[in-house]
């Protein structure tokens, strides 16, 4: 009844303004408030066209693609890697592997498992966070495309229920060549976890976009929905039931994606995903005692929501499941707050929240995204102005979009644009090619930084970069 009158109250609210949108929340005692919310102050970015932005920044996952493509969006991108393929499985009626599309993981060609499901997860949150402002933008064909192929690629990799795909391609081998991927010829071995070989990180992450793709897809197409959302739990069960640190069973991937944080988080998290997909409670009883049991509210604090660590979003999350708890609240809270000007985390001068030297404006974004779905004006406005020094709000005015904002990048870390044809990452000087919409890796914490081809630490683009970034790029037009 409470709730009741709360919403009540809102309507009545909305019915006295033309600015704003309802919200119930409950207080640290569990009682609802309801409130009007007004949009946002986008202070210097109000005359930046987010739709615009977002429409480019979704493209990214276009020019990603391998395998044999559908369309002809990206016109200098065209098949590759069609070997691709699972231990003992059959080409498909065009002589394709079953692993053969999926996508390239940033500036290389190797199909990373973990970071590629953890891509599609953040992606996929962002959609369900900013739907309607996503179709509002026009961007919906595009960014559920962007999704389907990572999540086809997913669910072909788990080839039974405890056994998944996790990478193809020698990573090695694969950065001894700098050429466009439609030309690659070295031998693309694929790595498999299993029970005997464990990768509980791996198999939760795709447990978890699969069991948001079942989210998305359940009113568009019931069928495939449901067809994720078996996968989904299969994985759950698979890495949940046989544990094991991924990057031991695949020890190529530890000099790139090497699981530091280990796998308590991703138990919380992908069990988190499945209970908002099914409302099954079995799986929130267990993401909240993992999280209790194994400390996953200390390991979200003075750090990353990134490709290894899954803490911060499974403290948000949880805090939304159970509002007005306080060991939640003040976990996220305690996050976030460390990200905010004064709370610890190193800023540029410029005004760049900088955590780390590689990439640090894919950890910005990220955060920014985070802030985003939180809420609260102190939260919303760490948004406005991280990604508005990514887009060029800053002293020096440099963008670090390719194509998009002043003194904008054209030279990223990245074979296929520059589409060499001798092996030469100098040659030729300028990228044949425009990876439109594409997030760098930032600058350094001096805000240095030069449109670098050979520079990976600062002007490569990935997969994981460019998922917080959409989000955070979906939720400022939502506030326009």
């Amino acid at each position: 009844m409470l709730l009741l009158k709360a919403w009540l109250l809102c309507i009545l609210l909305i019915g006295l303004s033309s600015m704003g949108y309802c919200s119930i929340k409950l207080d640290i005692n569990g009682r609802e408030r309801g409130h009007l919310k007004n949009k946002i102050d986008l202070g210097n970015l109000a005359d930046t066209d987010f739709c615009d932005l977002l429409n480019k920044a979704v493209m990214f996952y276009k020019v990603q693609r391998a395998g044999r493509l559908p369309d002809d969006d990206i016109p200098w991108r065209g098949n590759s890697a069609l070997q691709d393929s699972s231990p003992g499985s059959q080409p498909d009626a065009n002589g394709d592997g079953d692993l053969s599309k999926g996508y390239f993981d940033a500036g290389d060609h190797v199909k990373f498992g973990f970071p590629m499901a953890g891509s599609m997860t953040m992606l996929g949150w962002g959609y369900l966070q900013n739907k309607a402002a996503i179709e509002n933008c026009g961007a919906s064909k595009i960014y559920l495309e962007d999704l389907q192929w990572g999540w086809n690629w997913l669910m072909a990799a788990h080839i039974s229920p405890n056994e998944f795909c996790g990478q193809v391609g020698n990573a090695e081998a694969d950065h001894a060549y700098w050429g466009p991927p439609e030309l690659m010829t070295m031998p693309r071995p694929t790595m498999v976890i299993d029970q005997n070989n464990p990768g509980t990180e791996l198999a939760l992450e795709a447990s978890a976009a699969l069991a948001i793709c079942s989210m998305i897809m359940e009113d568009i197409d019931p069928t495939y929905a449901a067809n994720c959302l078996q996968h989904s739990k299969d994985l759950n069960n698979f890495g949940d039931t046989y544990r094991g640190i991924y990057s031991n069973s695949i020890p190529d991937a530890q000099n790139y994606y090497k699981s530091f944080s280990g796998y308590n988080d991703e138990l919380v998290w992908g069990n988190i995903w499945l209970y908002k997909a099914t409302q099954d409670k079995s799986y929130l009883d267990k993401a909240v005692n993992y999280y209790s049991e194994y400390d996953v509210g200390k390991m979200a604090q003075q750090d990353s929501h990134d490709w290894d660590l899954k803490a911060p979003g499974a403290a948000l999350l949880l805090s939304q499941i159970f509002p007005g708890n306080e060991t939640y609240i003040n976990d996220i809270e305690g996050f976030l707050n460390w990200w905010l000007p004064g709370g610890g985390v190193p800023y540029t001068p410029g005004g760049l929240a900088w955590i780390r030297m590689w990439a640090p404006a894919r950890y910005a974004a990220t955060t920014s995204f985070l802030m985003s779905v939180y809420g609260g004006d102190k939260y919303t406005s760490f948004t406005v102005k991280q990604i508005g020094y990514i887009l060029g709000d800053n002293p020096n005015q440099q963008s670090f979009v390719v194509g998009i904002g002043p003194n904008h990048p054209i030279n990223p870390h990245h074979r296929a644009s520059h589409h060499s044809l001798t092996n030469n990452i100098m040659s030729p000087v300028n990228n044949t090619y425009l990876h439109l919409g594409a997030l760098v890796g930032g600058p350094g914490q001096d805000d240095s930084y030069k449109d670098d081809r050979t520079d990976y630490v600062k002007n490569e683009v990935a997969c994981d970069y460019q998922a917080g970034f959409v989000g955070s790029l979906a939720y400022l037009a939502s506030q326009q």
